[in-house]
């Protein structure tokens, strides 16, 4: 069985393709995949969404209100089961990234009806303790796994090694290439069962950095 840790920045755009590569690898692979989309919060993703090559102190911190906001909403919605959280994420994300909607509490609260989570429960669970617990637990775990950027994933193979593949450019090809290094599938099997997507073609035709934790 294979066991993926996807890190993702919330709002990004190469996250979504690697959530969406990840989620395709696990359709056409005939043995189980366990994947987890964690969310990622640090300097780096705040510095990149800032707009400004100085922004002020007040820029800054209303960036990373945005993102940790986003954060604890997937955290809630999570709570309602992994499914339907990995589906407000990739709505989440095609809303702001895709259509250009500024986050806000109107908008989670419309994708979270769209997925059919108790809107109550959600709203509660957004200023909860638990999900800014789980937030920590989040970035512990991406600190353990030296973790640094976002869209990197963690990859076992539970029925080999107690050793997980760092990968930092999750492409189609490049999960390809993992499964057949781990011996689960051959690359030309998955490639040939699967018609590319245009969201998994940046990168094509490079060998996964790979390293081994």
């Amino acid at each position: 069985m294979l066991e993926v840790y996807l890190f993702v920045n919330p709002l990004g755009a190469r996250c979504m393709r690697s959530e969406q590569n990840i989620m395709k690898l696990a359709d056409h692979l005939t043995s189980k995949v366990s994947f987890q989309f964690v969310p990622l919060l640090n300097q780096q993703i705040v510095e990149q969404a800032l707009p400004t090559v100085h922004p002020s102190l007040a820029q800054r911190n209303d960036c990373f209100q945005t993102y940790y906001q986003a954060i604890l909403a997937y955290k809630a919605a999570l709570f309602q089961g992994k499914r339907k959280g990995r589906q407000f994420l990739l709505n989440l994300q095609t809303a702001v990234i895709n259509d250009h909607q500024a986050l806000s509490t109107d908008l989670t609260r419309s994708l979270a009806q769209t997925c059919r989570l108790d809107l109550d429960m959600f709203e509660e669970d957004c200023q909860s303790d638990l999900a800014k617990q789980a937030f920590q637990t989040d970035q512990k775990l991406a600190a353990e796994m030296k973790i640094q950027q976002p869209s990197s994933a963690v990859i076992f193979n539970c029925d080999v090694s107690e050793y997980g593949l760092l990968l930092n450019d999750v492409t189609y090809e490049a999960l390809c290439d993992v499964c057949e290094h781990q011996g689960v599938a051959t690359k030309a099997a998955l490639i040939q069962d699967s018609t590319p997507a245009p969201l998994a073609a940046e990168g094509m035709g490079h060998r996964p950095h790979l390293h081994v934790l």
